[in-house]
């Protein structure tokens, strides 16, 4: 060995090295199209297993409880589809584990509102109060349809074509009214009419205007109540149903037409007077 070439051990070294280099080069390359392969099956997968979750539950739960459960498997897939990519990477997840327990602790308390807003979620969930779609007034007078409904919040499309987004903790402690969730409501009518007027002459006209508009339905009947004697004349109260998608042709409609038979038979609406007396001397 002492007598070789110094020109054949630097071609050897150079071939070792070379060799090498070609080694981690397909190390990497192999490594790269296993987690390429990871990603790409993990993601099939995960589709396949929310496609199916999706089906299984729209035909037998409620469209927001079918929603939550497909996120669910989704975020749980993309979870575990993560650990495999880095276990093929060869990163080590035990030290990273550590930290994050370490972390979790100090971030459990910061994180108390998302935990309480999740759980109350699971309690909605149960409730089945409402679903996308469906047009709610809570309690803080905000009024909206519901655009989509996430395990920490329920977001609300306005009529004027707002956003809101409101935590499901404050949906739990909150009065919801879910104004869509039958198929009919009823449109209730206040009114004062003067003393001077006759209630049946005005019950009359009510039910003939009812009768004549053609969103009002004839089933179930509308009602009629005298509720009694206000300041400054009688109030009554007319109620009429109607097919919840039809609510404003017939608050509109129901409105003017009121105005007008009772112009045209000449019965007046009560409103508030004031009489101020002057003294003499």
């Amino acid at each position: 060995m002492q007598g070789t070439n110094p020109a054949v051990r630097a071609l050897e070294n150079l071939n070792l090295k070379e060799s090498l280099n070609n080694l981690l080069t397909l190390e990497a390359l192999g490594t790269a199209l296993k987690l390429a392969g990871i990603l790409a099956l993990g993601l099939i997968v995960v589709r396949i297993a929310t496609g199916i979750t999706g089906r299984l539950t729209r035909k037998t739960l409620s469209p927001r409880t079918s929603e939550l459960l497909v996120k669910f498997v989704r975020y749980t897939g993309f979870f575990l589809v993560a650990v495999n990519l880095a276990n093929a990477a060869g990163l080590d997840l035990s030290a990273l584990l550590g930290a994050a327990g370490i972390a979790g602790i100090a971030i459990g308390f910061a994180a108390q509102t998302s935990i309480s807003n999740l759980i109350s979620g699971i309690f909605l969930l149960t409730e089945k109060a409402y679903a996308v779609g469906d047009v709610l007034d809570v309690g803080g007078g905000t009024v909206g349809i519901v655009d989509s409904i996430d395990m920490l919040s329920v977001k609300l499309k306005t009529f004027d074509n707002r956003l809101v987004r409101i935590p499901n903790e404050t949906l739990v402690k909150s009065n919801i009214t879910n104004v869509t969730r039958y198929p009919i409501r009823r449109l209730n009518i206040n009114l004062s009419i003067t003393y001077r007027d006759d209630i049946e002459k005005a019950r009359r006209i009510l039910a003939e205007t009812a009768d004549s508009n053609p969103w009002v339905l004839r089933n179930p009947a509308p009602i009629f109540i005298v509720e009694g004697f206000g300041d400054s004349g009688i109030n009554l109260f007319f109620g009429v149903w109607f097919a919840k998608d039809d609510f404003v042709d017939v608050k509109n409609s129901m409105h003017v037409d009121i105005k007008r038979r009772f112009d045209e038979e000449g019965v007046e609406f009560a409103f508030q007077t004031l009489t101020v007396y002057q003294k003499k001397g």
